[in-house]
Parts: C-alpha cells; structure tokens; sequence
C-alpha cells in the first residue's frame, strides 16, 4: 500500500496566504524526505473557509523543482471549469518538468458556486468531464486531431508539449455520488474516494457498486483501482490527538454546512431539504465525525485501523489528510507526519515485503 499527502488548504482570517502556501511546500518537500509517494492537492475557488487553491497545478510545479521522487498527484481538476486543451497543455508541462511524476486526476465538480462563478450549468458538468477527458487524451497521444462535440469544436490542433509519461499520465477520476461509483466502474477508470465525503459506511456500501460495475464491463481488478482520501493524524496520546484535531474538524463541518445554506433551493429537495442537511452537518459530534470518516489515533492503533480498512476496502493508497480544516500549526502537522512514517510505514512495508498485500 502506498502513502501519500492531501492538501485542500483552507486559510482563516489570522493566517497569511504567503505562509500557507510556503508551509504547504516544505510538507510536501519533507514528504519525500520522510519516504511518503505522492502528494495530492485539490482545485477549489471562491471559498477561503474551504481552500486557497485555485490552481493546483502551480504549487506542484514548485514542488516539483524541490523534490526527485515525489508522485505529483492532482486531487483534482475541476475539469468541467476549464477548456481541455488548456489542461493538457498545463499538465504534460507539469509532466515534462517533473520528468514523469504527474498523476492527472479530475472531477466533475459538486459545489453550485463553482458553476456559477464561471457561468457553466452544473447540469453539464458529466457530459462536460467526458467530453474533456476524450481531447485530453487525444491531445496527448495524437500528433494532430479534430474534434466535434457538444461543447468544444477543435480543428488540426497540435498540443505540444507532449507528456513524458507515455502514451500519458495516470488518469483517476473523483466518485462521490453512487451513480458516479457505477458509472467509473462501467467505463473502467482508477477512481479516488473521499471519506469525509463518503462516510466508511457510505463506502461499504458504494465500493461493492463500483468494484461490479468494473467486472461486468470486463475489467480485471487491481491494486491500483482505489486510492483513498482521508483525514488522518497520529499522536502520542488521546488528549493530545483530540487537542490538535478537534478545531479543525469542528472548522471543516462549519464550512461544509454553509455551502448547503448558501445554496440555491433546485427542484428535488428544496429550501428545508438544504436546511435538515445544514442542521445535520452542524449537529455532528467530534466523536461521530472522528469515527466515521477520519484515522486520528496514536502509531499502533493507527496500522490496525489502516489494516482493517486495507482489508476491507482493498485500497492501493492512503492520501494523508493531515490539516483538515486548516487550524493546525505547520510544526504539528509536520511532526505528525514524521511519525507516520516512523512507526506506520513500516509496518505496512515489513507486511508486504512478508507477502501480506
């Protein structure tokens, strides 16, 4: 199983933008160092309760100066946002830079505001992602193509350059709704999962949907189907956990429940619909968020708690979401991650050098 880190960076009213973004560097610098595999960060706009980050890509082409191993991973593209051809000019660049370490991964988008905020109907964003994805491809394995759609008219484009990683980078695709589970499987895509998206029982449920979708369409498993996003953070003891990580979590559902409220009533649910969600958010517990979505425990429990969800969801990749919510201080989040790779990584190294995949 691999390891690697999430960034979403959130950025409160007594943080600077500056800093945040220098912190969020030297993790992923002090990453590699540590012996984690990749590094994730995630396209956000409009919302600095929820990310500071509108293009990930940036960040990650400084990383990429600073480190020689590190898997850049994109935790993703809002692809529905952005002309296609522009991403894959930006992102085989990336690939080029890096010498090969891009993981392209996208999303169709759920927040309304983004769609707004670009003039782009939501209701378009499957045929949107799809449509896009096919000119990625196209662009990066094609010396010239055309193309007609629904969205994009492209004549005799030649995308240069083109990436080193052939005939392309990895492509993951974010599932969040079970429709999107059926319909990655179906189309046989890598997918992430989010678990403070998809609650552990949530996915119990969806991963089963995905994993048969992908069977009946012909195909084969593997290990690398599935990488899953996590909040996650290791301590010396329980208070200290609950310490670091309460703020962050009680901050991160605050900021969740207000993207239902700030929401536009549609037609399947309504104004009271968007408020019972709100209200459900809001009413969350520390306890309850802790034990249905994140890993916050010390080292030991920390490779049990690991083991049993490796075994039963058969993930490829723990994304380590160290921060969630933004609050803790860069030297916390720093020390946490260096005991995660002290006494976690390897544990899950000495099992698969044993055979124990």
């Amino acid at each position: 199983m691999k390891f690697g880190i999430h960034f979403q960076l959130p950025c409160h009213r007594d943080q600077s933008a500056v800093q945040r973004y220098r912190d969020t560097i030297e993790q992923a610098v002090h990453a590699e160092a540590l012996g984690f595999e990749s590094v994730w960060p995630v396209e956000q706009h409009f919302n600095p309760s929820l990310s500071i980050m509108p293009a990930p890509l940036l960040p990650l082409a400084a990383i990429a100066e600073r480190t020689q191993k590190l898997r850049l991973g994109i935790a993703i593209v809002l692809l529905p946002l952005s002309h296609p051809i522009r991403v894959a000019e930006e992102v085989a660049t990336l690939d080029v830079m890096s010498n090969g370490r891009v993981e392209f991964g996208v999303g169709r988008g759920a927040i309304p505001n983004h769609f707004r905020g670009f003039g782009i109907k939501q209701s378009e964003s499957r045929d949107r992602l799809f449509e896009g994805l096919e000119i990625i491809r196209r662009a990066w394995s094609e010396k010239e193509f055309s193309y007609s759609g629904s969205f994009y008219q492209i004549e005799k484009i030649r995308v240069v350059p083109k990436p080193v990683q052939m005939p392309h980078p990895p492509i993951r695709i974010a599932a969040n709704s079970e429709d999107s589970f059926e319909l990655m499987g179906r189309e046989g895509y890598r997918i992430f999962a989010a678990s403070q998206v998809n609650s552990f029982n949530r996915l119990r449920r969806l991963l089963p949907v995905y994993r048969e979708a992908r069977s009946r369409a012909g195909f084969p498993s593997s290990d690398d189907d599935l990488s899953l996003l996590m909040p996650l953070y290791v301590g010396d003891e329980p208070t200290e956990i609950r310490r670091d990580t309460e703020p962050g979590i009680r901050h991160l559902l605050e900021a969740v429940a207000s993207l239902y409220t700030s929401a536009t009533p549609g037609t399947d649910g309504g104004a009271r619909r968007i408020m019972e969600l709100a209200q459900k958010v809001r009413s969350t517990t520390y306890e309850q968020a802790r034990d249905s979505m994140a890993v916050f425990t010390t080292p030991d429990d920390c490779c049990a708690r690991l083991e049993a969800l490796r075994d039963e969801f058969h993930m490829g990749r723990v994304i380590a979401w160290f921060n969630p919510g933004g609050l803790l201080p860069h030297t916390r989040v720093m020390r946490s991650m260096e005991l995660f790779a002290e006494k976690v990584m390897p544990y899950f190294a000495r099992n698969q050098a044993q055979g124990h995949q």
